[in-house]
């Protein structure tokens, strides 16, 4: 009943964006919810509703565990056999499920067959909104266009229109193994300045995320920092990273004094022997309207009017995500060590139930993605893994870097 409100609140939200994005698009538009990631409504075997994220980082159709559990689906789509797979986070491939049978996907006006589908933990790391995931052996079969200005992307057609980039500036680009990397420019400081290849990962939220091994090349020694561990990292499982500040990113334009992370992890995504120094995010990519041409090797890109939050950092120092869809609450995932939220008392799996006594799961979508403008005196309502609870009050004044 809960995943069912969910549904339908995510798709009177894509409602009143379907109809502005077609017009803009001229048609054929997929329209999207950008909160950190790119969330888009989806059928699967042309009866079964699915809310999904778009990710570059992807391959192919991946499906939420507890999305199937929760509805019952947990078998719908046929035979299931065991793959490997691993991700971002640190540590190694681990065994999932698979459905072996083909799954069909029906995104925007474009029709799609899954010959594998992973049942994976997608809602430990980006919560209950999320049934699942779909790369680019999908969407990316053809020129893509990605509007964050109007909210919505677009399969356009081959050769790209002769104006459909105009005012666009094309980055350098590469297009390897159904992945995208473009070369940009980073200034931490005086001293640190590194030029190269980065992936372009709209499955990250983040900003900039540097390798391990690209940290390490680095004299980051008496560079103002913030450590930072969650327990999701990625889909390879937990990730511990630092947060630091940088004072230039040069992509199509430059942008200051932005928030950037570097991993600390010594296996996956973002450990070592990687072909890029690290990866962009949404943070980054949600300042500007995006053509990807996989056939041309090309990725233009023009700048639009979001302000973005590339400049700021957490101010109540720890991550936490809605999964109201199994509790009455917020699970707390990451942690900043020495952070308010870490010297009050809360701990990585704390469930927060109420913020200033309001139950987070009386809190819209809406609202959260809005941001709750928390300032000052904070108090929080957390059920403990002893199932006892606590009251924690935190004085939320300054970023955490």
């Amino acid at each position: 009943m809960k995943n069912t409100v969910c549904i339908i609140c995510f798709l009177a939200s894509l409602l009143s964006l379907k109809s502005a994005a077609a017009e803009d698009a001229g048609g054929g538009a997929i329209p999207f919810i950008y909160d950190s990631h790119l969330y888009l409504q989806a059928t699967l075997n042309d009866t079964v509703p699915v809310t999904v994220i778009y990710d570059t980082g992807a391959d192919f159709l991946y499906l939420d565990e507890d999305y199937l559990k929760l509805n019952g689906m947990h078998d719908v789509f046929g035979r299931k056999g065991k793959a490997k797979m691993g991700g971002a986070g640190n540590s190694e491939a681990k065994q999932v499920e698979i459905f072996i049978d083909p799954v069909k996907i029906h995104c925007g006006e474009s029709e799609y067959h899954n010959k594998i589908t992973p049942i994976i933990r997608l809602r430990d790391i980006l919560g209950r909104h999320t049934d699942g995931l779909l790369g680019n052996t999908h969407l990316l079969n053809a020129p893509l266009e990605i509007n964050f200005s109007k909210s919505y992307m677009r399969q356009l057609k081959t050769p790209l229109p002769a104006n459909m980039t105009d005012g666009y500036t094309k980055l350098a680009a590469r297009f390897e193994g159904n992945r995208i990397d473009v070369k940009a420019g980073l200034l931490i400081d005086d001293k640190n300045r590194i030029e190269g290849w980065f992936r372009m990962d709209v499955g990250c939220g983040s900003t900039i995320i540097l390798t391990n091994e690209t940290a390490q090349s680095l004299n980051l020694s008496n560079t103002p920092k913030a450590y930072f561990s969650t327990q999701a990292g990625g889909i390879g499982g937990g990730s511990n990273d630092v947060t630091i500040r940088a004072e230039k990113f040069c992509l199509a334009d430059t942008l200051g004094n932005l928030v950037i992370d570097y991993s600390l992890n010594e296996k996956g995504a973002l450990s070592s022997d990687r072909p890029y120094l690290g990866l962009i995010g949404n943070e980054i990519w949600s300042l500007y309207d995006i053509v990807i041409d996989p056939v041309g090797s090309a990725v233009w890109v023009k700048r639009n009017n979001n302000k973005g939050t590339y400049g700021r950092a957490s101010v109540t120092h720890m991550a936490t995500f809605d999964r109201t869809d199994i509790c009455d609450g917020w699970i707390v995932n990451g942690l900043y060590k020495g952070g308010i939220a870490a010297q009050a008392g809360i701990e990585i799996g704390d469930i927060i139930t109420a913020i200033n006594g309001r139950p987070v799961k009386e809190i819209p979508w809406d609202e959260q993605r809005k941001g709750l403008g928390l300032k000052g005196q904070t108090t929080y309502t957390v059920k403990k893994a002893d199932g006892s609870t606590a009251t924690y009050t935190l004085l939320i004044d300054r970023q955490i870097i």
